[in-house]
């Protein structure tokens, strides 16, 4: 879809921001006097707080509360005077989205005289007649005569190069906006102010790097933290706080349909230690710096590093969910004896391994959740190429109208020139009740109520095979 060119809008923008404050409204500091600090959760959702330098006149007046975000939630919005506590109130609160877009100028200009330029260098001037339907710029179609009685001519949307207007509608804005009537009944018109408020377009998550080493028996890794905005608007010289853990929310609608325009996501990096605390049941981590989150940004700092963690090499083969694959999984504890022990949040891991001549090569990612110390973690690399697994149904035995016995025979091929080990898992899930009657081998642990685990060895180039008998009542 094609459209006009948003040059013309920044232009007006620039005009419109030269002019006068209207009496009786108190202005706002371009640029927060105290510090922004923003608490960003895992789940779109932010917290900030901003101290700002306001002139606010005895008696009702209307404050102007510009560069927010545009995914702000106005019912969350609290004022405060922190120059005179309890002597300003606001009276009335109004969020301002109406923002100007391409199709609202062309609504709000049918009838008036604008300047349209197209590609080729043409200029026509004239009276709009249409140009926007369904809120969606299109051709547009103008006049010579302001009653649509004279010569008429139509522009197609792909020849638009440019659209000149004479002044900026009333009624639209060029950012969001909170509009207050507050009251001051203090003798003070300098207030230094503190406004608080929840907002989406701001999210953060651990992305960890981890490398293992040529034995899969130890790994390096190096966890960052990855912060997103995209809620309309940059924080300057922030003070960043993260919270790692599920907050409890209400979900519905947004409360206003705020279109943010698209734009680019820029990257940035940053080095430096991350305090790491808790708070309530959660865990707080904060950069020790301030730092400017830019709209449409993707900033990235390093949060922890450690070496030589030990980890342990599964295969695990489920017959049931993964018909003849097997799993290649990682295994580790986050424990400090076996190089961790710090909590970690969720994130996603990525894993690589030295190949043959040393170089490093992609082995697998892997989701993993909130994990606090002295958890384990198990990570899925992908599935093994040369090990096979086979699951089959060798006999059935109906002893009764509510007992039954079923045979299951495991088969697993090691088509690797080394042995390997098998983790086999089997879910008794025939009945209310089970009993194992009988099976091949001994080895084989209880992971839950319906779960036993066969730890199956392989040897190179051979094929081993399991089997048991169940026994369901129901």
């Amino acid at each position: 879809m094609h459209v006009l060119k948003i040059a013309v809008i920044i232009a007006i923008v620039a005009f419109v921001g030269l002019a006068p404050v209207p009496a009786g409204a108190a202005g706002t500091a371009p640029n927060p006097a105290g510090g922004v600090e923003v608490t960003i959760y895992n789940d779109d959702l932010a917290l900030v707080k901003e101290r700002r330098q306001l002139e606010i006149p005895k008696g009702i007046s209307t404050l102007l509360f510009r560069d927010i975000s545009a995914r702000i939630n106005p019912a969350t919005v609290s004022f405060r005077s922190l120059t005179a506590p309890g002597s300003v109130r606001v009276l009335e609160q109004n969020f301002e989205f109406d923002l100007v877009e391409d199709a609202k100028l062309l609504q709000k200009f049918i009838g008036q005289r604008i300047t349209v330029r197209t590609r080729s260098g043409e200029v026509f001037t004239g009276y709009l007649l249409s140009g926007a339907r369904n809120g969606v710029p299109g051709n547009i179609v103008m006049s010579s005569e302001p009653d649509g009685a004279g010569s008429v001519v139509t522009v197609h949307l792909g020849d638009i190069q440019s659209v000149e207007y004479p002044s900026l509608p009333e009624g639209l804005i060029t950012t969001p906006t909170l509009a207050w009537i507050v009251n001051n009944a203090s003798s003070a018109t300098a207030h230094e102010t503190m406004i608080t408020y929840l907002t989406g377009g701001l999210s953060w998550s651990a992305d960890y790097v981890a490398v293992v080493g040529p034995n899969d028996d130890v790994m390096d890794i190096t966890g960052w933290i990855t912060l997103t905005n995209q809620s309309g608007t940059a924080y300057r010289d922030a003070k960043v706080k993260l919270v790692a853990g599920d907050v409890n929310r209400v979900y519905g609608p947004e409360p206003y349909p705020v279109r943010a325009a698209a734009a680019k996501v820029m990257y940035d990096m940053a080095l430096a230690e991350v305090a790491e605390r808790e708070f309530a049941d959660y865990h707080l981590y904060e950069l020790p710096l301030a730092t400017t989150l830019k709209d449409n940004q993707v900033k990235q700092v390093e949060f922890m590093s450690a070496t030589d963690v030990k980890v342990k090499k599964l295969l695990i083969y489920d017959g049931a969910q993964m018909g003849t694959k097997v799993a290649s999984m990682l295994e580790f504890w986050n424990k400090e004896e076996d190089g961790l022990g710090l909590p970690l949040p969720k994130g996603i891991i990525r894993v690589s391994k030295a190949d043959a001549d040393g170089s490093l090569e992609f082995a697998g990612e892997d989701r993993i959740d909130h994990t606090p110390v002295d958890e384990k973690v198990r990570i899925t690399l992908g599935y093994a190429f040369d090990v096979v697994g086979e699951r089959k149904l060798t006999n059935t035995k109906r002893i009764s109208d509510r007992v039954s016995e079923e045979t299951w025979e495991i088969e697993v091929r090691n088509r690797k020139n080394v042995p390997v080990e098998v983790l086999v898992i089997e879910h008794m899930y025939g009945g209310t009740s089970w009993e194992l009657v009988r099976a091949s081998t001994r080895n084989y642990n209880k992971l839950d109520a319906n779960t036993l685990e066969f730890p199956v060895e392989v040897k190179a180039g051979s094929t081993a095979t399991i089997s048991y008998t169940v026994r369901y009542s129901r």
